[in-house]
């Protein structure tokens, strides 16, 4: 008696590691594999085009949703002539819900279906849950939402969102949206469609009055 007694905390240590080893093998078991399709930038406009529009964006963030209409209308309004680009940016320590909702875009973009993916989430930007995420893929159109499904659990696009993530710090983001236009950064992107407008549109030169003889 008094043996097993000296030796119990042996047994429990045992048996944690066993507890340990069944819950691993377990969590593996569940996991999805998951081959990703494709992994572009996303785009719309011109990839050649001269005005080069970057935002680093949350899709939980207020801002970036008013943001949203900003791009919209100046993506709608110039269409080739400016090259926009979306990098994930979701600020995790205040939107508990923007980075898987990051993911659920990328793995929307391996099939084509980003920007589709991108609208449903800013328009629904209250509703983020894995639930609602699941929701809105099974609404886009031409998306295979079993084979996005797979890749959401997969966990294979944390990757390219720590990816964006870290060109953000690196370049010493820390808020959102921000925005690069022609690789500066725009201070206040309130005045951002008027700051596309002047590099966009030449400027019409003014004629000069005829003189009366």
């Amino acid at each position: 008696m008094l043996k097993f007694k000296k030796y119990w905390w042996v047994l429990v240590i045992i048996l944690a590691v066993i507890l340990l080893i069944i819950w691993l093998v377990a969590k593996n078991s569940n996991k999805v594999d998951y081959t990703e399709i494709g992994d572009g930038p996303h785009l719309k406009g011109s990839p050649e085009a001269s005005v080069s529009l970057v935002e680093f964006s949350d899709f939980q963030c207020p801002a970036c949703s008013l943001a949203f209409i900003t791009v919209n209308n100046i993506t709608e309004k110039y269409g080739d002539k400016i090259r926009f680009e979306y990098k994930n940016f979701p600020l995790i320590s205040i939107h508990r819900y923007a980075y898987k909702a990051a993911e659920a875009a990328e793995c929307a973009a391996d099939q084509g279906k980003f920007w589709e993916m991108y609208d449903l989430l800013f328009h629904n930007q209250a509703n983020l849950t894995y639930s609602d995420l699941t929701n809105y893929a099974s609404q886009i159109d031409g998306l295979d939402a079993s084979l996005w499904q797979n890749c959401l659990d997969s966990g294979v696009k944390k990757k390219r969102v720590d990816e964006d993530i870290l060109e953000g710090n690196s370049n010493g983001y820390n808020s959102t949206p921000t925005f690069i236009l022609n690789s500066q950064k725009v201070e206040d992107w309130s005045q951002l469609e008027d700051m596309v407008r002047a590099l966009v549109e030449p400027l019409v030169p003014m004629q000069q009055p005829v003189e009366i003889q």
